[in-house]
């Protein structure tokens, strides 16, 4: 059975003028920096093995080891409180990146690096309270009072490292006074440091324009801010959107949906003008007209922000 088109019409609403349009936040999308950030990790994978070499050769010691935590994109920068973080600038895009690591676990790795002993192990700790709460930074913290400002050498010893773990990215970078503003979102892997039973972490934070830059196949091309949000744009254009509309809409009592068997008819009448959403967003007035045998949906008129609510 063909259905039927109601014949109760709805004024279209008009087309209305661009002064009615209004900007989204791409976050809201699921950030379209995505490829940028597949096109970078396997280099940051590729950074755990030479931090672990790194770590080894500074501490002359061959258990140290590196795992990646976290490794993704974020709306916006949180700022460390317990540690003093290390600004790096790009020298061809001047694009600006932060690395942190953990003050107590940069203290037990400068002391080795520069001849000392320091503890790594528990052994031979006999109050249980020495024990508690091992899994971050606990055997660093009786070497290091927390918030301590760094020595020259934990600096030092503290920039090797992020050059490290930078130079896996790139080769242009240069140690920068001036601390960040990350404006767009941030992109931030974590890494955790084990050396026998002590812990720390490694943040890296980088800007996401410079990302698109380090990223991009002509990079050449991408140091300007207006071909930056182009490329931004084309991410954008590329993010799959699923459309909906629901053509008709029945109502039944629960007696009558207990009744239903196989085969039974429900009349329903299609409407003329639809919602068209994607998810639950409207977005567009639509006819429901038929094409080649088929039922179509005409685009008539755009669903302006003010008209959604």
């Amino acid at each position: 059975m063909k259905p039927s088109i109601s014949k109760n019409k709805i004024k279209p609403r008009n087309i209305h003028s661009s002064k009615n349009v209004f900007p989204i936040d791409i976050r809201s999308l699921g950030r379209p920096l995505n490829a940028a950030q597949q096109s970078l990790s396997p280099y940051i994978y590729q950074s755990v093995k030479v931090l672990e070499q790194t770590l080894n050769n500074i501490t002359r010691r061959t258990d140290c080891h590196v795992k990646l935590l976290s490794y993704g994109l974020e709306v916006s920068y949180q700022e460390i409180k317990d540690r003093e973080p290390i600004c790096f600038t790009h020298n061809q895009f001047d694009g600006q990146c932060l690395v942190s690591i953990s003050q107590p676990m940069i203290h037990l790795i400068a002391e080795a690096f520069y001849g000392g002993t320091p503890r790594f192990s528990l052994q031979g700790k006999t109050d249980p309270s020495d024990i508690a709460g091992t899994a971050v930074d606990s055997l660093a913290e009786e070497e290091n009072t927390s918030g301590k400002p760094m020595n020259a050498s934990e600096k030092r010893v503290q920039a090797r490292l992020a050059a490290t773990l930078l130079n896996q990215i790139s080769h242009q970078w240069q140690v920068s006074t001036e601390q960040p503003r990350f404006s767009n979102g941030v992109l931030h892997a974590k890494f955790a440091i084990q050396i026998e039973d002590s812990h720390g972490e490694i943040h890296l934070h980088l800007d996401d324009d410079l990302l698109l830059q380090l990223t991009a196949k002509d990079v050449v091309t991408q140091v300007e801010p207006a071909k930056i949000a182009s490329l931004r744009e084309m991410h954008l254009k590329q993010v799959p959107l699923r459309l909906n509309a629901v053509l008709s809409r029945q109502t039944l009592t629960l007696d009558q949906v207990i009744s239903l068997n196989v085969g039974d008819i429900i009349s329903t009448e299609i409407q003329e003008v639809i919602d068209v959403h994607a998810g639950t967003l409207p977005l567009y007035q639509a006819h429901v007209v038929e094409r080649n045998g088929h039922l179509v949906l005409q685009v008539i008129d755009n669903i302006t922000p003010q008209e959604r609510h």
